[in-house]
């Protein structure tokens, strides 16, 4: 079974200090080097789509390069970043990934700069501004906590005054403030059909269900995914549980973390696989009418 995606961790550093976030805050991490991987690998290999990801992808610096091979091999590339570095970088970066994601926690600068560790919030709007200006359609990532889904409605708002796309992504790991009650997921889908809301039922039903499973889990991250780190080396079934059993290892129990996840609702003919089905469709064609 040929995995289609790959998430690609270019740097594990970052400048940010996120609540919701371990990755920087693990010392073993600061002590891989940054090398250069062969993207070609990936595409004769049978990978469809690369997630770019860390870290702060932008604080490594070849990603030009890195993004500019991919162009040429015609793999479609996600990109996420906070937008600190982005106003510098942006002329490199143009035009070279196919989705451009802003990572943004909260509609107001006091709660996000809280939740970010840093003052950052006018430098996503700011990159958000920079990015239409040069061609680009950035993403508006909303990563929404049981706390901060009760800012969903100015987000939208503020979405709609930036003139964006809005994409609403619960929490991955939040120290066990992930998931959300039925009531909360029912209030966060009632903006599926908004025009410019881009939400994953599958996710949504995920995260109201508490996550995976060890005894039967639903991740399928061998199959879907393949993992390189910053040295170019590949780890599997997945960055967070490296060598250990698919889905079924401690760290695995109510695991949310969507760049795996996602890929596995294609595998399994259950309510996930449909309703992950149904989003993509939805997404599309949202548009496909503009």
């Amino acid at each position: 079974m040929t995995p289609r995606t790959c998430n690609y961790f270019v740097t594990l550093r970052c400048n940010d200090t996120c609540e919701f976030c371990t990755i920087w805050q693990n010392e073993d991490h600061k002590k891989i080097d940054e090398k250069g991987f062969d993207l070609s690998l990936l595409k004769r290999a049978g990978v469809e789509r690369l997630n770019v990801t860390g870290g702060e992808p932008l604080l490594r610096e070849d990603l030009p390069q890195v993004l500019r091979q991919a162009k040429e091999l015609g793999l479609p590339v996600k990109l996420t970043s906070n937008g600190i570095l982005y106003p510098g970088k942006a002329d490199l970066l143009k035009g070279l990934t196919d989705e451009l994601c802003f990572s943004l926690d909260h509609p107001v600068a006091e709660e996000h700069d809280r939740s970010r560790g840093v003052e950052c919030f006018h430098l996503v709007i700011q990159s958000i501004k920079l990015a239409q200006r040069l061609g680009e359609r950035p993403i508006v990532s909303f990563s929404m906590t049981r706390d901060s889904v009760r800012f969903l409605p100015e987000m939208v708002e503020l979405a709609g005054r930036l003139q964006v796309r809005l994409r609403l992504e619960p929490v991955c790991d939040f120290f066990g403030t992930q998931g959300f009650e039925g009531a909360t997921a029912a209030y966060i889908r009632y903006y599926f059909k908004r025009k410019k809301v881009q939400l994953n039922l599958a996710v949504l039903e995920f995260a109201r269900e508490g996550g995976n499973r060890t005894v039967l889990p639903r991740c399928r991250a061998r199959e879907t995914t393949v993992t390189v780190l910053p040295d170019g080396s590949n780890v599997s079934p997945c960055f967070f549980n490296q060598g250990g059993r698919q889905g079924r290892e401690d760290i695995c129990s109510s695991c949310m973390r969507w760049p795996y996840m996602v890929p596995s609702f294609s595998k399994g003919f259950d309510k996930y696989f449909w309703l992950d089905l149904y989003s993509r469709f939805n997404t599309w064609s949202k548009g496909a009418l503009k």
